[in-house]
């Protein structure tokens, strides 16, 4: 809770602010320049570190406030198209995708498509890769889906609550704006699937992270035939192939591999909870998407990785706040 805007303040609710306990001996000048708990900048207001000092400086000082960030907020989707590296281009190649998401939608009965490769120009639902979150079974869905047969892997969020935070109950544990489990300040949560193409069992080809912490109790999984499929097109917060009720969520640092995740990989992307470029991680190695924007792009404009021309925005825009 913020310190209060005018009146009075006393050095201890600064220091319960700042979460320091006990009635240590302190000055203005300490408190300012953060001798005794770090000064969160991001806060609305915070003090300066220089002279002179006083109480009201720490007016609406807030030891919680989460940083302003850049974050792409959409109620429909986003779409690059035209790789030079396709992924999946055969039946024999991996593949992995590390991105962050605020939920914002409420609580109603809705499938988001988190992501989704298509053959470019297709609503066909024949062929695609994508990871989907099931409000009705509280479940994200991870697919291969070629020639109309299925290669998956589901969980339930209730189900891997040690990770997700989401609660235990199918019911009343949906993943909502209300109720976004274990998330940074900001409320982003890093998910991040890894797909191993050697593998004949979809439960054991597909893994999930959140927050690098391994989703490991399977709803279900199905492991049928794969077949090769041309995959140009990529999509953020789906629309062609969704045909759930609203997608309203926020997105940032997207990016993806031909190459397995290990649980070190997730661990560095998750970077304690700080958005990070896979560039600023030094996890580049076959990387084939990233995103970034600290602004829209134009169209054609190509990805971070120089794999991908962005293809259409649909009237969405990365936005500056927290």
């Amino acid at each position: 809770m913020a310190l209060p805007s005018s009146g009075i303040i006393s050095v201890s609710d600064i220091l319960t602010e700042g979460g320091v306990t006990g009635s240590p001996t302190v000055t203005l000048q300490g408190l300012a320049t953060g001798s005794y708990f770090t000064i969160n900048t991001s806060s609305p207001s915070y003090p300066s570190p220089d002279p002179p000092y006083a109480m009201s400086d720490w007016y609406d000082y807030e030891q919680a406030s989460a940083p302003a960030i850049y974050f792409w907020d959409l109620t429909t989707d986003i779409r690059w198209d035209n790789p030079t590296d396709k992924p999946l281009a055969t039946t024999s190649e991996d593949w992995s995708i590390s991105l962050w998401i605020r939920p914002q939608w409420a609580s109603s009965d809705l499938n988001l498509t988190v992501y989704d490769l298509s053959p470019s120009g297709t609503t066909s639902t024949a062929n695609r890769f994508f990871l989907s979150y099931d409000y009705g079974l509280n479940r994200f869905v991870a697919r291969y889906r070629s020639n109309s047969k299925n290669f998956d892997r589901q969980w339930s969020l209730h189900g891997n609550n040690s990770a997700t935070g989401t609660g235990t109950s199918s019911s009343s544990g949906k993943w909502t704006a209300a109720n976004r489990g274990n998330a940074n300040s900001n409320g982003f949560v890093n998910l991040i699937v890894s797909y191993d193409a050697s593998q004949t069992s979809a439960a054991n080809a597909f893994k999930m992270y959140w927050n690098a912490s391994e989703l490991t109790n399977t709803a279900v999984s199905n492991s049928n035939t794969r077949s090769t499929v041309s995959y140009d097109e990529l999509t953020f917060c789906g629309n062609d192939n969704n045909t759930g009720g609203s997608r309203i969520a926020d997105y940032m640092y997207m990016h993806m591999w031909d190459q397995v995740t290990s649980s070190s990989n997730a661990t560095t992307m998750y970077n304690s909870g700080t958005p990070i470029s896979a560039s600023a991680a030094g996890y580049t190695t076959n990387l084939i998407f990233g995103d970034t924007s600290t602004a829209t792009p134009a169209v054609n404009d190509p990805d971070d990785s120089g794999n991908y021309d962005f293809e259409n925005a649909n009237g969405q825009s990365v936005v500056y706040g927290t």
